[in-house]
């Protein structure tokens, strides 16, 4: 897993990151661009997926101007234009265009699914806070891992991502973190896309801040955040486009996977998004090991978790299918784990039953 520092503001960072990744990030396009028409399919074309994310734009402008600025900053870093960044951090957003009722063809064989742990103190050994994700899509994704070690004026993040991405989870210097499951709901619109959430939300100074940078903004798709801070305060939210639910821990912790847990939020789940019981398996055996090792739960306990075959391949930790490539396969391309007590993610690039973890620090 690669690290990537950058300090400044908004157009700086993004000029940065940009020039630094020149040649990955046109590769990175062009590759999700050609997955994305394939998945879709209906006959969509380019064009129309770059005027769908490019609806968000005025929403993205209102919710936080310095991120749109570090965007245009990624597009000249990497001789792009701006509204091919906007698609390359539109990818999850663009998820939602999949399931039939929406008028796709949806793949159903690569659809698996990220895993979210959220370990508050009185459930983990050494009374810490820790959060933890597999982050599962397409196995080319992997290539264009990449942690950013952020230096800003008034904080710093560490944030896990992809090669001109603005951010897909991590933790700020002032004690939060979140990580994200990929949930599909009926009322999907334009607005606010997952990344200018998460990097909005870790630059805020308080807990609560960033609890309503994510509840309060008008988002475009629907997701869950699991939201916890060194002070041993947590929140699992389960959101749509319009409408949220907390979901309640137990015994001070909570798993998460790729559908929704909450009779409120039930409701908007889109109609075959699911298409096998995976991610109620992943769930299941997540749940179990927060209540087998409750009171010891620690990294190297998560570490071990996160390489679990159960349900084999679509498990926590995913396989592709023999007959498939890298652009049709899903598989774990990433695992992050978030000690929020002592600031310290732990990343790991690929299956974490195959690679190493590697420690960032502020």
């Amino acid at each position: 897993m690669r690290v990537l520092e950058l300090s400044g503001e908004g157009k700086t960072i993004g000029q940065q990151h940009g020039e630094a990744f020149r040649s990955e990030i046109r590769a990175f396009h062009e590759e999700i661009l050609e997955l994305h028409v394939r998945n879709i399919g209906g006959g969509i074309q380019p064009q129309n997926l770059f005027e769908i994310c490019e609806r968000n734009l005025p929403y993205l402008t209102r919710y936080d101007r310095g991120l749109v600025d570090e965007m245009r900053g990624i597009a000249e870093g990497a001789g792009m234009n701006v509204m091919e960044i906007l698609f390359l951090n539109s990818f999850l957003e663009l998820e939602d265009l999949r399931p039939p009722v929406l008028g796709a063809q949806l793949k159903t064989k690569p659809l698996w699914g990220c895993t979210t742990f959220n370990v508050l103190p009185e459930a983990a050994k050494d009374g810490k806070t820790l959060l933890a994700q597999t982050y599962d899509m397409e196995s080319v994704y992997a290539k264009y891992n990449v942690v950013l070690k952020i230096s800003r004026p008034s904080g710093n993040e560490l944030v896990y991502s992809m090669a001109g991405v603005l951010g897909l989870n991590g933790l700020a210097d002032r004690g939060f973190g979140l990580v994200i499951n990929k949930l599909v709901a009926t009322d999907a619109r334009p607005g606010v896309i997952y990344p200018f959430l998460v990097r909005h939300a870790l630059a805020q100074d308080r807990i609560g801040d960033a609890f309503g940078a994510l509840v309060f903004a008008p988002r475009a798709t629907g997701m869950n955040y699991q939201l916890s801070s060194n002070s041993g305060i947590g929140f699992c939210l389960e959101l749509s486009a319009g409408q949220y639910k907390l979901v309640p821990f137990e015994n001070g912790a909570l798993a998460h996977t790729n559908h929704y847990l909450t009779d409120f939020m039930r409701r908007f789940e889109t109609p075959n998004w699911l298409t096998h019981g995976g991610s109620y398996v992943r769930r299941e055996v997540a749940a179990r090991f927060l209540r087998e090792r409750h009171g010891s739960i620690d990294v190297a306990s998560i570490m071990e978790i996160t390489k679990d075959h159960t349900n084999n391949p679509r498990s926590i930790c995913a396989h592709p299918l023999p007959d498939e490539t890298e652009s049709t396969a899903c598989t774990t391309v990433a695992a992050i784990i978030l000690d929020l007590t002592e600031s310290v993610m732990y990343a790991c690039s690929g299956n974490p039953c195959e690679n190493d973890y590697k420690m960032a620090t502020f």
